[in-house]
């Protein structure tokens, strides 16, 4: 129980930041309003800079970057010390003169620190700030579950854990391949390859309530993980004609 636990939150907290799946989830957080608080990095009172559609104009978005003044890294880093900003933080230029310096707070191990201040490089004022506190649950959870699946929200333990979580999971391949070995066809057929396929039409012995709740579940499932869901459809359509060609040899 405690590994398919562990398989289930590595599954959900993986597919997050998953190409299809992921854009689910962010329609989810969209929704529910769980996406982080935005923090304005535009400067008051600043006009924002013309966009120059030349020819030559730059295409990569680095310049502000590149010219930025080392004095500035210093300005807005003590501005968000001052602030209560402690720890790792990373320190991002302003992307034009019409906006703000971000400093963010990036303490990935538990207890984890978040905070983000926008700073005037040019007075060493905080111009706006977003809390850790203040994020929505969804958005804390999505955050603290893609920390703990890549093995850095409690460190070393955490990194232990992953690795025996690997190690069952391994343990539980070789156990089911070994099963199946043993369902294989000893003196029927011993030319077979694989084990005898269970019984088509098992599923309508299943019980009604299981049925009834199990069916719009993983309907569910296969919207909000795309690429099962076409895998599970193209397995259904493959599993019908099979059917349907078998029932038709029968009857000829």
């Amino acid at each position: 129980v405690w590994l398919a636990l562990a398989l289930l939150f590595l599954s959900a907290t993986g597919l997050t930041w998953s190409n299809y799946a992921g854009e689910r989830f962010g329609r989810l957080l969209d929704a529910a309003n769980g996406n982080a608080p935005a923090l304005d990095t535009a400067l008051p009172g600043a006009q924002a800079p013309v966009e120059d559609h030349s020819e030559h104009a730059g295409h990569g978005g680095g310049e502000a970057t590149a010219d930025a003044d080392p004095a500035d890294f210093d300005a807005a880093l003590t501005a968000a010390r001052d602030a209560g900003l402690g720890g790792t933080v990373v320190v991002t230029p302003a992307a034009d003169a019409a906006s703000a310096w971000t400093v963010a707070q990036n303490d990935n191990v538990w207890p984890v620190h978040y905070d983000r201040v926008a700073v005037d490089a040019s007075s060493g004022e905080i111009t706006s700030r977003t809390y850790w506190a203040d994020h929505p649950a969804l958005s804390k959870l999505s955050k603290l579950g893609v920390q703990g699946h890549m093995g850095v929200l409690f460190g070393v333990v955490n990194q232990i854990v992953l690795a025996l979580v690997a190690l069952g999971l391994t343990a539980v391949i070789v156990w089911g391949y070994r099963k199946w070995w043993q369902r294989r066809p000893t003196r029927d057929d011993r030319r077979a390859l694989a084990g005898r396929a269970p019984e088509r039409g098992a599923w309508r012995r299943l019980p009604l309530p299981v049925l009834v709740l199990g069916i719009p579940a993983v309907i569910a499932l296969g919207w909000a993980l795309p690429v099962l869901g076409v895998t599970l459809a193209g397995f259904l359509v493959v599993d019908v004609v099979v059917g349907a060609v078998r029932r038709q040899r029968r009857t000829a």
